[in-house]
């Protein structure tokens, strides 16, 4: 008769089985709980009419989103908005400077 192993009793896990939004939201209860880093505030929130603004204006690039996040790394506001946005809807966000997002064709075409 062949002797057979029985399989270890499982691992206790610390996994919650649960439903996806009620997972997250438990982990971050244990996490605050064992002490997590707390944000600090340094920094009153700015208003829109305090805060200044880099429009970036998208032509059609393929680069805008990635020129609008450099100026954000900047630690820059930025807004990135089609070249038909009207004026009443970028005016509000007291715009310092502007950046013309190139469209599809090449520079070098003919009727570029």
């Amino acid at each position: 008769m062949v002797k057979r192993k029985t399989k270890p009793a499982a691992d206790k896990s610390l996994r919650i089985a649960t439903t996806d939004d009620i997972e997250v939201s438990t982990y971050l209860e244990i996490a605050k709980k064992i002490g997590g880093e707390q944000p600090s505030v340094t920094e009153e929130a700015v208003s829109g009419a305090e805060r200044e603004a880099i429009i970036v204006i998208d032509f059609g690039s393929q680069y805008s989103m990635l020129i609008a996040r450099c100026v954000r790394e900047c630690q820059v506001y930025c807004e990135l908005v089609p070249h038909d946005a009207p004026w009443d809807k970028i005016a509000p966000l007291n715009p310092r400077g502007f950046i013309l997002s190139g469209g599809p064709r090449s520079v070098y075409d003919a009727n570029a």
